[in-house]
């Protein structure tokens, strides 16, 4: 799905649907997307607009898929999804491990949600469970890449 395409497909699902910090959901996935750089693929921009639609909303991953999102995105996004029981430190893991190009994609997703999560972070505790994860998960994209 192109980048704009998905920023409009996720304006039409969120809304002006906020997190628990009050943020706009929708204006959030656009930090994310902003924060992968300029030489960011359009997948990798399309999946960070729609990275938390499976936890944020009632939409499965079949839904996207249906709905226009590409199979590497819905990928992507599976990975970017956390389990429902899944501790936040086995998330973090899972992604590190992630194979393949979206694996690749995920992890990039990732440490660009981490650094947007933590400049916005309302709590300490908050900030620095995402502070920590973000060494990890830049490692394990450099060793993938490396």
């Amino acid at each position: 799905m192109e980048f704009a395409n998905a920023v409009v497909f996720a304006a039409r699902v969120y809304g002006a649907s906020r997190d628990r910090s009050g943020g706009l959901l929708l204006a959030h996935g656009i930090n994310v997307a902003e924060a992968l750089g300029r030489g960011s693929t359009s997948s990798a921009m399309s999946a960070a607009v729609l990275h938390g639609m499976l936890e944020e909303t009632e939409w499965t991953i079949d839904d996207l898929a249906r709905s226009g999102v590409d199979p590497l995105e819905c990928e992507v996004i599976e990975v970017l999804t956390r389990r429902s029981g899944e501790t936040y430190m086995d998330y973090v893991r899972r992604i590190c491990d992630a194979s393949g190009v979206a694996g690749d994609t995920a992890r990039l997703v990732m440490v660009a949600d981490l650094t947007v999560s933590a400049d916005r972070a309302d709590s300490d505790a908050l900030r620095q469970r995402y502070e920590q994860s973000l060494p990890m998960v830049r490692r394990a994209l450099a060793a993938a890449v490396g």
